[in-house]
């Protein structure tokens, strides 16, 4: 009786004890005791976290040309070694793609300045031939110091050249730098200890940078086509520049096979020059010689520019427009005119053709640039 007395005794204590440790810390504390072990692990490893911050790491690809990279998306959230190597990898292509993208606006930047300063260049040249075609004072100021721009433009299309030629090194030292880096990859494949994740990261690092050797792949071919054209520009218009020199120290053309005057067009053989065909086409341009010293050399080059940019292969048709026999000559004389200071730009003279038209209600002659 003592013995079931006691046990009712301690059937209570206990009883009591267990209502009390529901609201309090003790029953933690006192079960602590016995469950040491299993209880610490989720108590020092369960962090108050956020939902998002308990998804498993995401994945995304390197940018491409650019540095903007979030290279910890690589590595897995065990941190593996693999995910490590991994992480590297993806930093060392980062760092590529800057310099792909660096060298890409750089490259931008002086095919725009080498667009500009030649676009001036050859508007100073036609100018300079235009006033020597019709003859000018010996030496003369005005046309000196164009050619003294046009000198200085060259010689920045020569700087030019050697600063787009440097881009092309670089352009080949990221390519080597891409394909030691895809090999790399390929051999972390064989690294033990990795999780299929660590696989799955490693295949997007690939495939990223086969895009960016696609890029720089694009931006190598243009470098070396606008090296190729600066080349052909620079040796031809050398050449030009000299002789351009003499015969403003001659005020007049010195010889009639000058490299970049077509032959011209005889005044009493005008009548000569085929018909044009207009039917159902429209003029690029039209320059009405309604008074002297018609400044059209800027606008017509923007105009044959644009052309040659959509359709490289292009042919030109200048049209001589006249109202009647009376205005056949002058308006002759204007397309020979046009004719030169289009062949003066650097476009081979079998590419332009020159026809005339009558045209009723015209005020003054005009030249009509028509593509061919």
């Amino acid at each position: 009786m003592i013995l079931s007395k006691r046990l009712s005794l301690a059937a209570t204590l206990l009883a009591l004890t267990g209502c009390v440790g529901t609201t309090g810390p003790a029953a933690d504390d006192y079960y602590a005791d016995d469950f040491a072990i299993e209880k610490a692990a989720p108590r020092k490893t369960a962090p108050v976290v956020r939902k998002d911050a308990a998804r498993p790491v995401e994945t995304r690809a390197v940018e491409t040309a650019s540095g903007d990279s979030d290279i910890s998306a690589y590595a897995n959230a065990q941190n593996s070694e693999v995910g490590k190597r991994i992480s590297s990898i993806a930093a060392k292509l980062a760092q590529i793609n800057d310099g792909i993208a660096k060298n890409g606006a750089a490259f931008d930047a002086l095919k725009t300045q080498s667009a500009r300063e030649a676009e001036t260049y050859y508007e100073n040249v036609a100018k300079i031939y235009a006033r020597l075609q019709k003859g000018t004072t010996p030496g003369n100021p005005e046309l000196t110091a164009m050619w003294k721009q046009s000198a200085q433009l060259l010689a920045g299309a020569d700087k030019n050249m050697t600063e787009t030629a440097k881009l092309s090194t670089e352009a080949a030292r990221a390519k080597n730098e891409l394909d030691s880096l895809l090999n790399t990859a390929t051999e972390t494949y064989m690294v033990p200890g990795a999780l299929e994740s660590d696989h799955e990261n490693l295949k997007k690092v690939e495939d990223d940078a086969r895009r960016s050797i696609i890029s720089l792949d694009r931006l190598s071919s243009e470098i070396a086509a606008q090296i190729t054209r600066q080349q052909q520009y620079f040796s031809a218009e050398k050449q030009n520049i000299d002789q351009l020199e003499k015969e403003i120290r001659n005020g007049g053309m010195i010889n009639a096979d000058h490299s970049k005057a077509a032959a011209p067009i005889a005044l009493n053989a005008v009548s000569a020059l085929p018909e044009a065909n207009l039917t159902g086409r429209r003029p690029l341009m039209v320059i009405r010689f309604n008074k002297k010293n018609v400044a059209y050399e800027r606008s017509l080059y923007d105009a044959v520019k644009a052309a040659l940019d959509k359709r490289p292969s292009t042919n030109f048709e200048i049209v001589a427009v006249g109202s009647g026999a009376a205005d056949e000559a002058e308006a002759a004389k204007n397309a020979e005119a046009v004719r030169d200071t289009l062949t003066s730009m650097g476009l081979p003279e079998d590419r332009v053709f020159v026809s005339k038209t009558e045209k009723t209600g015209v005020k003054s002659t005009e030249v009509h640039l028509y593509l061919k």
